[in-house]
């Protein structure tokens, strides 16, 4: 009886985990659910496109396209006005809400940006996108491909605008109210959050293939966020608001987005000490050195990194250490027997053990 009962149990827990798995990735990341139009045109379920309604015209940033798999997401950025005014907006898509503004008629006055995400408690180490990336300025403008998760709700009034200067707009946990480290709104920030992660990568480049794109992910401290998005932009958004550096026909095909969760220590210290030799990589027993006191307590963490914002500021990720649900570390001796780390992946994908042998 007691056999049958443990097979049971190692048969539901193998049956949770593609469950387990799935629920750690975003929301249709092969982009196949369209139940939504725009202007005519097909638009995904879950994720939202920097589609423009102006004066009673509408312009579509969005599209459907063959993908590499199924469909994908194609965005570019376009010329939109009426009247003689017109000005080159950014394609992007989100899992946020994108908005714009403008007072009047007045070019001077528009700003843009995205607010919001998801509810989202995972902490993911690398997002792994599926690109194609075209037009007639590709080597002129970024592109990007952005992750971020917070805590907290953040709230302001006012934002860039293209010539500079404020415009009154109040917004909820906007973009550059989160990614204060790389995308801060220079308006001033009213309510901060928390921001737990961020993984960022632009390039002026172009892709005629599918190419797969790995964006680290790094972390700003051990929690856990409550809210996370995504922007895929074809041109210079984030990071260049509603101002020049746009082009008219830049394109990006966005297909089959991972979350990939990893069992691998980025940083390990002993004793408060990072551990500069060693390595990741091996299931060898490695040799450290102990200096002072023959008590040993070992941390290790995960998302340790930088990013450089367009202004040429350098962002310090210390990342996070890693808690007793992801490692477990069997006890050795100093000059005897070896330590033994455990670590398994947030989504339990995969498993690495490390052995330490410490002597002083």
């Amino acid at each position: 009886m007691k056999k049958t009962i443990h097979s049971v149990v190692v048969l539901m827990m193998m049956a949770a985990w593609p469950l387990l798995a799935q629920a750690q990735q975003l929301p249709d990341p092969h982009f196949e659910n369209w139940s939504k139009e725009y202007n005519g045109e097909p638009q995904p379920t879950y994720w939202h496109g920097s589609n423009v309604t102006q004066v009673g015209l509408k312009f579509t940033f969005l599209y459907q396209k063959p993908g590499r798999t199924g469909h994908c997401l194609y965005v570019a950025d376009r010329e939109v006005g009426a009247l003689g005014i017109v000005a080159v907006g950014p394609g992007y898509v989100t899992l946020g809400q994108p908005w714009q503004y403008l007072k009047g008629l007045s070019v001077r006055s528009a700003t843009a940006g995205t607010e919001g995400g998801i509810a989202w408690k995972y902490r993911p180490d690398t997002m792994s996108v599926w690109i194609k990336r075209v037009g007639p300025e590709t080597d002129k403008e970024d592109f990007h491909l952005l992750y971020y998760a917070w805590t907290g709700t953040a709230k302001s009034a006012a934002y860039k605008n293209k010539v500079g200067k404020p415009t009154a707009t109040e917004r909820v946990n906007e973009e550059s109210d989160i990614r204060t480290k790389t995308d801060y709104n220079e308006c001033g920030t009213d309510e901060s959050v928390t921001q737990i992660a961020e993984g960022w990568y632009r390039a002026r480049a172009r892709y005629n293939e599918w190419t797969r794109i790995k964006v680290p992910i790094f972390y700003t401290n051990d929690g856990r966020p409550t809210m996370c998005n995504v922007i895929f932009s074809a041109g210079n958004y984030p990071a260049f608001r509603a101002n020049d550096g746009l082009y008219d026909g830049n394109a990006l095909y966005v297909d089959d987005v991972e979350l990939i969760y990893s069992s691998k220590i980025n940083k390990l210290l002993i004793n408060g000490v990072e551990w500069k030799g060693f390595d990741s990589n091996t299931s060898k027993v490695q040799t450290y050195k102990l200096k002072g006191a023959a008590d040993v307590k070992i941390e290790a963490l995960r998302g340790v990194g930088s990013l450089t914002n367009i202004k040429g500021e350098t962002a310090q990720f210390k990342g996070r250490r890693l808690d007793s649900q992801e490692m477990t570390i069997e006890a050795g001796e100093v000059n005897g027997k070896p330590w033994v780390i455990t670590v398994k992946a947030e989504d339990g994908s995969s498993t690495h053990v490390y052995k330490l042998k410490i002597e002083n």
